[in-house]
């Protein structure tokens, strides 16, 4: 299929799909669930440490935080928040589990939803341009310190939507997912481009509130990525819903993200 033919597809995919009818699911009140860091550690917080902004061109500036430690190259983890979602204070989120590992890069999503909040307006096209902005400026910015290749992409909610079709469509430079919420649908029309980047995937994580909306396309989208060859694992998290787990961000996920890494 041309690239004029993809773009095209992608496009229908969007206007058919519209803001409702590819169903990100509504959050679940606070309540519906029983909070799944109770009885265990000191529940984790936000990072006190603000994260540092730059600028993205044609698109709002990004948020990011530096690696732990090291001076050589260190792989980029960016983080696609849900709709709605404050791109700073979704970056505060990761911070203190990603940057054990690299860069932590939490573009903002082009629709602006009100003070402090955005969204990505269902487009993966210019959500596509968006993110790879953000992975280019860093890199102007830092230099060899910053990883083209081989990083990994985070998506939550609408988040999830963008990081599933711009991983299938940048697999040289995302080839390690951790979508939180996924669906199946995600992956759009054109089932031929997951197929064509299947053998540059390296491992994809599926993480879903065992109270989520979409845990059913959670699962249809493992095993559609299963089918594909890709090494992938689904986690239905007990005590969850449709949400980042805040105050458990390291017990959910550093073994994740360590996973991720080291895939050869």
């Amino acid at each position: 299929m041309s690239k004029f033919a993809r773009h095209l597809s992608s496009l229908l995919f969007v206007a058919a799909a519209g803001v409702g009818a590819i169903g990100l699911p509504r959050p679940r009140a606070a309540s519906a669930l029983p909070t799944a860091a109770s009885g265990s550690a000191k529940p984790e917080t936000l990072s006190s440490v603000a994260p540092q902004t730059i600028e993205n061109p044609g698109f709002p500036a990004a948020s990011y935080y530096k690696p732990r430690s090291g001076r050589k190259m260190k792989p980029v983890i960016v983080y696609l928040h849900g709709r709605g979602g404050n791109p700073d204070e979704g970056c505060r989120q990761w911070a203190k589990v990603a940057t054990e590992f690299g860069w932590l890069l939490c573009p903002a999503g082009q629709e602006d939803r009100g003070p402090g909040a955005r969204g990505w307006n269902n487009d993966p096209v210019n959500s596509q341009k968006n993110v790879m902005g953000a992975l280019n400026a860093l890199r102007k910015k830092f230099g060899k310190k910053v990883q083209l290749y081989g990083n990994v992409l985070i998506g939550f909610s609408e988040g999830a939507f963008i990081a599933q079709n711009v991983g299938q469509r940048e697999p040289k430079t995302f080839n390690r997912w951790l979508i939180v919420a996924s669906c199946d649908r995600y992956f759009g029309y054109d089932k031929t481009v997951l197929h064509e980047a299947r053998k540059k995937i390296k491992r994809v994580y599926l993480w879903t509130g065992e109270g989520d909306g979409v845990v059913k396309e959670s699962q249809a989208a493992y095993e559609h990525l299963k089918a594909e060859g890709v090494t992938v694992k689904l986690n239905l998290a007990q005590g969850y819903g449709h949400e980042i787990p805040v105050a458990t961000m390291t017990q959910n996920f550093r073994k994740v993200l360590r996973w991720l890494v080291a895939a050869k």
